[in-house]
């Protein structure tokens, strides 16, 4: 599948900026949040040809020209970024193979964009050399969607995702005429696999260290070990799905860039905590995953802005996890925030720990949902509820956003964007309230801006809950 065309759901700008996107672009919200500073004292973000020209401290300093807007009540942060997805298999319909298209790409992309995320990182899932062509054509023209990055899915040949993924994996494979996966069962394979990655750009390796309770082989230790010694001497970054802690420590000794599964629960412990910090090996907790297919989502307002009628009638039949707890007789976003919170007191005592000893000691945290590798967990609104997971387990705002913005784009290489800082790309949220003291605000998003633009969110909401057919 080539692309072939791409459908544009549009920039707007705000009033007083109509003629401002090539002269310089003055904002001032109550608060500025870089993703490492606040700034909160009437700084002014300077923007020209999509990118941060500085944070200016009072309107006196503004070069002459630049077109003002003061934005009163509002607090700015960076877009975010989700560093393990699977795009191209959920639609706003359905998920399964049959979705795979690049119609259903832009979708997914769009509606990433819509919850005010800039990037996305798709696991292992596509194949790559589509999703490369793709996020040039949105580089080259500066369409208001997500931008994708992709990575080169390995395990022993024929496994690798759980068995339900795998095979809508091979029906794209086979319809693509592509690979997506690839096969490592010897040390001669690695050199074929380097040869066909090396000459990519920002070339990702992720691989499958899971037997799958025993339903599939797992990736051998040597074979693991020699592929990403030889990876990491080109400069290409191997991330990792893996089992447990003793597969987790083998694999940090082996130089992995990063866990797309914290595994949590099978206590990350002081000395596995050193190592991950001291090796500056990421690790995304993906906690979402499984607390909120116990949840009645097709509620909550921030999911149903999304969805057609049809898809959020499906939903509202999903059971609910048992409590012994009475439900809130209030409005949609107390039950939903009642509901993940209840959830939340019920994680096992051990990811608690495990979460609070990797926090504490520095280990690199960052955002990623899993959106679109089963059913129903959806793009870009996932990652707004794993922040509320972040804080309940004992982050500060600061650091919850922090994981989906600065710490997740230096992970993956991204030196252009997750800061609000000179010479980056003005990719922000414009927010009703303030984040750093209740982390739920970066789900009241005011406005979007990708590369200094205003996105048309009721254009995107258009197109994704039109009625169709699959």
């Amino acid at each position: 599948m080539r692309i072939t065309h791409l459908w544009l759901p549009g920039f707007i700008l705000l009033p007083a900026l109509a003629n401002a996107q090539s002269a310089l672009m003055a904002l001032q919200p109550d608060r500025i949040f870089s993703g490492e500073k606040l700034y909160e004292s009437g700084e002014w973000l300077l923007i020209k040809e999509g990118y941060v020209v500085d944070i200016i401290r009072t309107e006196t300093e503004l070069p002459p020209g630049a077109e003002k807007q003061q934005l009163k009540g509002k607090t700015m942060i960076p877009a975010l970024i989700d560093a393990h997805a699977h795009l191209g298999y959920q639609s706003v319909n359905s998920w399964g193979a049959k979705n795979y298209n690049e119609a259903n790409l832009l979708d997914n992309l769009s509606q990433y964009a819509y919850y005010g995320f800039s990037t996305v990182f798709s696991a292992g899932s596509d194949p790559v050399a589509l999703i490369n062509e793709l996020r040039a054509t949105i580089d080259l023209k500066s369409l208001p969607v997500a931008t994708p990055l992709a990575a080169y899915g390995v395990a022993p040949t024929g496994f690798g995702p759980n068995n339900t993924f795998l095979d809508e994996i091979r029906t794209v494979e086979a319809e693509q005429e592509t690979n997506i996966l690839f096969g490592l069962d010897q040390t001669s394979d690695i050199q074929t696999l380097i040869k066909a990655v090396e000459p990519k750009r920002d070339a990702i390796i992720k691989i499958w260290v899971d037997d799958r309770a025993g339903t599939q082989p797992k990736l051998a230790e040597p074979l693991y070990t020699e592929l990403v010694n030889q990876a990491n001497q080109r400069g290409i970054k191997v991330v990792a799905h893996q089992q447990d802690s003793v597969d987790t420590a083998r694999l940090v000794k082996a130089g992995v860039a990063g866990f797309l599964h914290g595994r949590f629960e099978d206590e990350i412990g002081e000395e596995l905590s050193r190592s991950l910090a001291e090796s500056n090996t990421f690790v995304i907790p993906n906690l979402g995953l499984s607390l909120l297919r116990n949840m009645t989502i097709s509620e909550d307002p921030l999911l149903i802005e999304t969805l057609p009628s049809a898809t959020l009638s499906r939903l509202g039949s999903r059971v609910l996890a048992k409590t012994d707890k009475t439900m809130p007789a209030s409005n949609s976003n107390d039950l939903i925030r009642w509901q993940l919170d209840q959830l939340i007191s019920t994680l096992d005592a051990s990811i608690k720990r495990s979460f609070g000893s990797a926090t504490a000691r520095g280990v690199p945290i960052i955002l990623g949902t899993d959106a679109g590798a089963l059913p129903d967990h959806f793009f870009g609104y996932t990652g707004h509820k794993e922040l509320e997971i972040f804080v309940a387990l004992g982050m500060t705002p600061e650091q919850a956003i922090g994981a989906a913005t600065y710490a997740a784009a230096s992970q993956l290489g991204l030196n252009d964007r997750g800061l609000l800082e000179k010479g980056r790309r003005a990719d922000f949220l414009l927010l009703n309230a303030n984040p750093l003291n209740d982390i739920r605000a970066t789900q009241d998003i005011h406005a979007v801006f990708l590369l200094g633009n205003e996105l048309d969110r009721k254009a995107i909401v258009g197109r994704l809950t039109q009625d169709r057919r699959d």
